[in-house]
């Protein structure tokens, strides 16, 4: 009886454990798709947790980026600022496979990758 109870907690465990990792695997994926598909010549960026949808379906990833202002009439004498400028991307999943893939700032990759167009019935 001691088994049944102990096993059928563990396949419980398991399964509960399994929606997690969908989300943490997802969200992996996109970050790496990210990576991917940032121009090697670009600023770094800084990523932040990827944020995930119900059990992984919908996966933004946040990151920022320096960029410099520029001083005023090109002059040396002024301090150098930088700001942080945002980053982002979004994935669709269905189960672990990848759906849709979309830049949504900056805007130059916004326009290289899309978001995807729905379809309407007909």
């Amino acid at each position: 009886m001691k088994t049944r109870v102990l096993l059928a907690l563990l396949l419980t465990a398991g399964v509960a454990f399994a929606g997690c990792t969908t989300a943490y695997k997802n969200g992996q994926v996109c970050k790496e798709r990210m990576v991917a598909t940032y121009p090697a010549d670009a600023p770094a960026l800084t990523y932040s947790i990827p944020k995930s949808a119900y059990r992984g379906t919908r996966v933004v990833v946040q990151a920022t980026y320096k960029r410099k202002l520029d001083t005023p009439y090109g002059s040396a004498l002024f301090k150098v600022y930088s700001v942080d400028d945002p980053a982002a991307v979004q994935c669709t999943f269905v189960a672990d496979q990848i759906e849709s893939f979309a830049w949504l700032a900056p805007k130059k990759m916004a326009d290289r990758y899309p978001l995807p167009r729905p379809s309407l019935p007909e």
